[in-house]
């Protein structure tokens, strides 16, 4: 099934795109995702030593994360840079997120922006996207939000939805009143329907600005659900803090249900 996102005429299809187009069209593509078998970590590190790019790049994830063998980030960079020679975006990719997070290398941000301009020349939506932030922050590059904002579109156009919420709260910090409601909520939408947490989270408050309480808190359930720590409780003092009940009840009852499983791990 294929949907379109229209998006009016303004700053993002600018910088995107160019004058000379007059609409912006972000087009995901729902695809059934078939199940790939179970491998084993010594076969798949076999593949890994025969050549094998996916299995160069599956098994530096397993040392990366430490996913049925050693944590060895070392060597997960090794691995990445091995897969990289080949030309694949996504171990380019990685090789730029290992400078940017320090894994198995010092952190580097101007050398992951060099990896994630490579990836994004392939047209990587992760390479984009993480271009796109250090843009954004300023972080081994020049601050330019121009460009920022043009990855950011090119990765949402490709069904990014972390790129999405990211566009949202562009839009939403944006002067124009009609750019807020009609553009930021759209992107938040979006990110929501494509599983960000982020997304999820600002779509629902999109739904309680519409006093549509009801359907945000599916939202905002299914953004706690999933949202890291940090994050999490920020939300979760936000909506005790909110003025409608329902959103405090909310808080409430995730609240208690933290503490429970907390309670029931140090009962083990």
């Amino acid at each position: 099934m294929t949907a379109d996102i229209r998006i009016e005429d303004d700053f993002e299809l600018a910088v995107a795109e160019g004058l000379a187009f007059k609409t912006l069209y972000v087009r995901v593509l729902d695809r059934p995702s078939a199940r790939v078998p179970e491998i084993s970590p010594g076969e798949l590190r076999d593949r890994a030593v025969e050549g094998s790019v996916d299995a160069q790049i599956g098994w530096a994830r397993r040392l990366l994360h430490g996913a049925g063998v050693d944590r060895d980030p070392e060597a997960a960079f090794r691995w990445f840079n091995t897969a990289a020679r080949s030309g694949d975006a996504e171990a380019i990719n990685m090789v730029g997120r290992c400078h940017e997070l320090g894994w198995g290398v010092p952190v580097d941000p101007a050398e992951a922006a060099r990896w994630f301009a490579r990836a994004a020349a392939k047209g990587h939506a992760w390479g984009e996207f993480n271009l796109a932030c250090l843009y954004a922050q300023g972080r081994g590059v020049p601050f330019d939000e121009r460009k920022a904002l043009t990855l950011l579109v090119r990765s949402a156009r490709r069904g990014n939805p972390k790129a999405m919420s990211m566009l949202g709260r562009f839009r939403e910090g944006s002067d124009v009143a009609r750019r807020r409601q009609r553009s930021a909520a759209l992107w938040y939408r979006w990110a929501a329907e494509r599983g960000c947490f982020r997304g999820q989270f600002h779509h629902a408050r999109y739904l309680v600005a519409e006093r549509r309480v009801g359907d945000s808190l599916r939202w905002f359930r299914a953004s706690l659900a999933h949202a890291p720590a940090a994050f999490r409780r920020e939300a979760l003092a936000m909506l005790s803090a909110d003025a409608h009940p329902d959103l405090r009840a909310l808080a409430s009852e995730v609240a208690a249900g933290d503490q429970e499983a907390r309670a029931c791990l140090t009962d083990v």
